[in-house]
């Protein structure tokens, strides 16, 4: 009863050792072969085996034959019953490796967000179309979805019987709990950013690159600036990449520097939400945004574009937050007082509880384990270890 995890780097695994967790509970001996980085340690902790190997995200770099071959090597001496890959290289590679080994192993891929999709370019959507397609109907038993529109593309491209719906990696809505921040600690951080006593907080999270679109974002600090007529709200971006110099060269020329708080990368973002009042998320690709999770779990409600994944999340929610000109979703919510404010972020929470809280998306994937070899462990067995529970969903 085993399950062999492949990805590119261990800092990709090491945001699923959750379902490592669920699936030693359930009573799976697991091993993961990825490239090593700093995580290495973290991620041994999580698995019975950790196997180095040097697979590369580019997929023309020469070094991923050599990971093919040595991820093959293991799978023979593994002999694992479950296959389990990540990412466009390692999904392709791992489940090519897993097929040329011939060891009888089912074959899993989770697509964390397709790289075509309704933005992308003509040739280069059409590129991964055929990549994925191949896969999926030759490489694969099983396809895992994370968000409605890769759902429905995917049943295009391979058998229909293959694609699985679920709700991705899952979110901890036990530590993104605003319960869990003090008063004082939500405090700070509003000083740190120069918050008034009666002033707001709008905050978006994620790294800084074109995909993000975050010129998009200082349009909104204009816009809001111009319009409301407020003195007292504050506007704040957290994260870091090869975009930042531009950006700060943007809000100086559209003269919202001085609004703008460049706050880099921060390993205190549960608090910078839980001081946050509006979170806004102008990116224009996402498989299903971590932070946009982490904020609803925080109780902040979100305006973001109307793109795969967020949509998932976020529509059916009362209150506007689907829009491609996010201008007037967030004055709208700027003009809302605070306890309607968090009245609606309670709405979401719970949203998150029910739907994408860790448990649930482990049993997601346990359960479809149990179906593809029905003599692996059962869901039961997990649910009996006490990491929660899941449902059978339907997308």
């Amino acid at each position: 009863m085993k399950l062999l995890y492949v990805s590119t780097l261990d800092h990709i695994v090491r945001v699923m050792l959750p379902h490592l967790a669920g699936a030693r509970e359930a009573g799976y001996e697991t091993h993961v072969a990825c490239q090593s980085t700093r995580f290495k340690e973290e991620v041994a902790a999580h698995a019975d085996g950790l196997h180095h190997i040097p697979i590369q995200r580019n997929p023309l770099d020469p070094r991923n034959l050599v990971a093919l071959f040595a991820l093959i090597k293991i799978i023979r001496k593994l002999r694992p019953d479950i296959v389990h890959c990540h990412n466009p290289s390692g999904g392709f590679i791992g489940r090519l490796a897993a097929t040329v080994a011939r060891t009888g192993a089912k074959r899993v891929y989770t697509a964390h967000g397709f790289h075509f999709h309704p933005l992308g370019g003509k040739l280069s959507n059409a590129l991964y179309r055929f990549i994925e397609g191949f896969a999926g109907r030759f490489l694969s038993d099983a396809v895992l979805t994370i968000n409605q529109w890769d759902f429905e593309e995917a049943k295009k491209l391979m058998p229909p019987e293959r694609v699985h719906f679920t709700h991705g990696v899952g979110v901890s809505t036990d530590e993104f709990d605003p319960a869990t921040v003090t008063p004082e600690e939500r405090q700070a951080i509003r000083d740190e950013f120069g918050v008034p006593e009666d002033g707001l907080l709008i905050s978006c999270i994620g790294e800084l690159i074109p995909r993000k679109n975050y010129e998009h974002f200082l349009a909104v600090v204009n816009y809001i600036n111009g319009i409301s007529g407020r003195k007292n709200i504050c506007f704040v971006i957290v994260g870091d990449g090869t975009f930042k110099s531009h950006l700060l060269v943007m809000a100086q020329r559209w003269g919202c520097g001085k609004e703008v708080f460049f706050a880099g990368f921060r390993r205190d973002t549960k608090v910078i939400l839980a001081a946050t009042d509006i979170f806004v998320f102008p990116s224009l690709q996402e498989g299903l945004p971590c932070a946009v999770q982490e904020a609803l779990c925080m109780e902040i409600p979100v305006v973001a574009q109307p793109i795969r994944g967020c949509v998932d999340m976020l529509l059916g929610l009362p209150y506007r937050s689907l829009d491609h000109n996010m201008r007037d979703p967030t004055l709208e919510l700027v003009k809302r007082t605070h306890d309607e404010r968090k009245a609606l972020g309670r709405v979401g929470r719970q949203r998150m509880i029910e739907h994408y809280s860790r448990p649930v998306c482990v049993a997601e994937w346990l359960a479809i384990y149990e179906k593809l070899s029905p003599n692996l462990p059962s869901l039961s067995r997990y649910r009996e270890g006490g990491a929660g529970g899941g449902r059978e969903n339907q997308p």
